[in-house]
C-alpha cells in the first residue's frame, strides 16, 4: 500500500489501463449489441420472405398435397430453414423433415409482428407464426423458424477477441503509460537532484527555471524563492550570531582583565571597591544586552502582544521630553502637532519613542535642535522625530534599524534600540522609516488612529 500511496507513475499507469479497459469495454459492448441487432434484422427479413413465398404457394395450389408438393420443391437448397403448416384437419407440411419440425409444431408459437428467440433441441432459432387463407377451404397456421447457431457463434467469437483486445489494450496502455510518465518526471528528478545539492554552504545555488515545463514552473519559482528567503535569513542569523559575540566579548574581556589584574597583588579596600563599581556597569551592560535580545527574539516569534489601551500621543511625548531632556546637554526640544489618540501600550510605546529621542540627543551636536512633531497622515497617527547634524550615509539608510548596527563607532550603546523601535511599532499595525534631508534626519513612527484601531 505505501507504493500505491507514493508512487505517482503506478497510480497514474493505473488509471491509463482502467480507462482503457473501459473504453475498449464500451466499443466492444456497442459492437456487439449492433452486430446482435443487425443480424436479428437479417433473420427478421428471410422469415418474413419465407412467409410470403409460403403465402405465395398457397395461393397458387387448390389442395394440401399440391401445396405441400410445390412448398417442398420451392425450400430445396435452404439450410436452417424449419417450417409447419398446420389446418384444421391435421399438419399440411413440415420441413425438412416431421422429426426436426415437429418440436417447432408443439411449441406452441402465438402470432405476432416480430421474431422471437426459442431454444428447440438445445438449438437456437428465430421463429415467426401468422395464418393464412386456403383456396381449399379453411385457415393454416404457418410457423416458420431459422438455425441461428452461425450468428450467435460469430457473436460468441467476436466478444472473445473484444476481451482479449481490451486485455491486451489495457496491458500495452499501463506500460506506454508509464514509460510516458517516467519520461515526464524527468524534470522532478532534475528539481530533486539539485534541491539535494544544496546545504548551509550553498544556498545562493538555484534550480535552474530554463527549460521546466509550465506545469512546474510555478512550483521552481517558489522554491527558489524560499531557497532566497533562507539565504537572507542565514546570512541575517550569521551576522546576528557574530555582532552579538562581538558584543559580548567586550564586556566579559573587560571584567575579565580587571579581575585578573586586581588578582596579581594585594590591594585596598578602596581600589577593591572601585573594581566591583567597574564591573558592576559591565554587568548592567551585558544584563540590558541580554534582555533586550530577549524582548527581539520575542518579537520574532510573535510574542510580543501589546496591552491596549486608548493614548494620548502629545502628552506621551510631553513625558518622553521632560524625561530625556536631561541627557541634552545643550541642544533645544520641541513639540508640536495635533492632539491625536492611538491604540497601544503605553510602556512600549514609550520606550519605542524613547529609544529613537536617545538616538537623535546622541546623534545632535551642541547648539543644534530635535523636533517632534505629531500629526495625522493617510489615516496613521505620525510621529516624526528630526535632528540636525550629519546625516545618516545614504548607502546606511537600510540597515539603520537591523540590529548591532552602530553608524558612529565612539557610541555606548547596544546598537539594538532602533531594531526595538521597529519590532514595537510592527507589533502595533505601524511601522517605522528614515528620511534624510540637508543636514536633518527625521524618523517617522506610524500607528493607526484610535478610530482605525482593531485589537491586537
Amino acid at each position: 500500500m505505501a507504493g500505491w500511496r507514493h508512487s505517482i507513475t503506478l497510480r497514474l499507469s493505473v488509471a491509463f489501463a482502467l480507462l482503457a479497459t473501459l473504453v475498449f469495454a464500451a466499443l466492444g459492448l456497442y459492437f456487439s449489441r449492433a452486430a446482435d441487432d443487425h443480424m436479428a434484422e437479417l433473420d427478421a427479413h428471410d422469415l418474413f420472405g419465407k412467409l410470403a413465398l409460403i403465402g405465395h404457394v398457397g395461393t397458387q395450389e387448390q389442395s394440401a398435397a399440391a401445396f405441400a408438393a410445390r412448398l417442398g420443391d420451392a425450400l430445396i437448397g435452404e439450410h436452417g430453414v424449419i417450417a409447419t403448416v398446420d389446418g384444421k384437419k391435421g399438419p399440411i407440411f413440415k420441413w425438412p423433415t416431421a422429426e426436426l419440425a415437429e418440436p417447432l409444431a408443439a411449441a406452441g408459437v402465438s402470432l405476432g409482428r416480430t421474431p422471437i428467440r426459442l431454444a428447440l433441441g438445445g438449438t437456437e432459432y428465430r421463429v415467426i407464426a401468422a395464418d393464412m387463407e386456403t383456396p381449399w377451404g379453411g385457415t393454416a397456421h404457418v410457423v416458420v423458424g431459422r438455425d441461428i447457431r452461425h450468428h450467435t457463434d460469430f457473436l460468441d467469437q467476436l466478444q472473445h477477441d473484444f476481451w482479449l483486445a481490451i486485455a491486451a489494450a489495457a496491458l500495452l496502455t499501463a506500460v506506454v503509460g508509464a514509460l510516458i510518465v517516467r519520461h515526464g518526471m524527468h524534470p522532478v528528478r532534475d528539481i530533486a537532484r539539485a534541491a539535494g545539492r544544496i546545504s548551509a554552504g550553498q544556498l545562493a545555488e538555484r534550480i535552474p527555471e530554463q527549460g521546466v515545463p509550465p506545469e512546474l514552473a510555478e512550483l521552481v519559482e517558489a522554491f527558489n524563492a524560499m531557497l532566497g528567503r533562507l539565504e537572507e535569513s542565514f546570512k541575517r542569523l550569521s551576522d546576528f550570531s557574530a555582532d552579538l559575540a562581538h558584543e559580548l566579548r567586550t564586556p566579559i574581556h573587560s571584567l575579565r582583565m580587571q579581575t585578573e589584574v586586581s588578582l596579581g597583588k594585594a590591594r585596598s579596600t578602596d581600589e577593591y571597591r572601585d573594581l566591583l563599581a567597574s564591573n558592576l556597569e559591565e554587568y548592567e551592560r551585558l544584563s540590558r544586552i541580554i534582555a533586550d535580545m530577549l524582548f527581539l527574539a520575542k518579537a520574532d516569534h510573535g510574542l510580543l502582544i501589546p496591552q491596549t489601551e486608548p493614548l494620548a500621543l502629545v502628552p506621551l511625548c510631553e513625558r518622553l521630553i521632560e524625561y530625556y531632556g536631561l541627557l541634552a546637554d545643550n541642544v533645544t526640544l520641541q513639540l508640536s502637532g495635533d492632539d491625536l489618540t492611538v491604540g497601544g501600550d503605553r510602556l512600549m510605546l514609550e520606550r519605542a519613542i524613547g529609544n529613537v529621542l536617545i538616538n537623535a540627543i546622541h546623534h545632535t551636536p551642541a547648539g543644534g535642535e530635535i523636533s517632534i512633531r505629531v500629526q495625522a497622515a493617510g489615516g496613521t497617527a505620525q510621529v516624526s522625530i528630526a535632528n540636525s547634524g550629519r546625516p545618516i550615509p545614504e548607502d546606511a539608510l537600510h540597515r539603520v534599524f537591523d540590529r548591532f548596527v552602530r553608524l558612529d563607532s565612539g557610541s555606548d550603546g547596544s546598537g539594538l534600540g532602533l531594531a526595538i523601535a521597529r519590532s514595537i511599532m510592527r507589533a502595533h499595525r505601524g511601522d517605522i522609516a528614515v528620511t534624510v534631508g540637508g543636514q536633518v534626519t527625521t524618523f517617522h513612527l506610524s500607528l493607526p488612529l484610535e478610530g482605525d484601531h482593531t485589537a491586537l
